[in-house]
């Protein structure tokens, strides 16, 4: 696979299952073993923190990937320049680097918890609800 290609390098990457011990491998395509902790996937499956862990999700999660299903979607270039302004503006309120995908995760789920008219409103400008 070409880098840069758009692809999940990590998709290959099969668990060995192991019930009986705290942790895993799994072996990415490259013939790599890698170890995956249990505990930790267990506090991971809260997605936000909650879980067994007092740690804040951020911490106890393994990776960035860790807990989230892949849901592809696709940004007109107006909204990637205001996503890329506002990482920058949160990046100086929170005092430290944003990922994209925190960034997008958080910014999906207060839209439609906390603002679904606002939502309503774009999907008018856009052309929703017209007769």
């Amino acid at each position: 696979m070409k880098s840069g290609s758009g692809e999940d390098p990590f998709e290959d990457i099969e668990s060995n299952e192991n019930s009986s011990s705290e942790s895993s491998e799994a072996e990415s395509a490259d013939g790599t073993v890698v170890q995956e902790n249990q505990t930790t996937s267990a506090v991971e499956s809260s997605g936000n923190g909650g879980g067994s862990s007092s740690l804040p999700w951020k911490y106890a999660r393994e990776n960035v990937k860790a807990d989230r299903d892949m849901v592809q979607f696709y940004l007109q270039s107006e909204t990637k320049a205001i996503e890329s302004q506002a990482e920058g503006e949160l990046e100086e309120i929170l005092n430290e680097s944003v990922l994209t995908f925190d960034l997008r995760e958080a910014a999906y789920r207060v839209a439609l918890q906390n603002h679904l008219d606002d939502v309503a409103e774009q999907l008018r400008e856009w052309g929703y609800d017209v007769d």
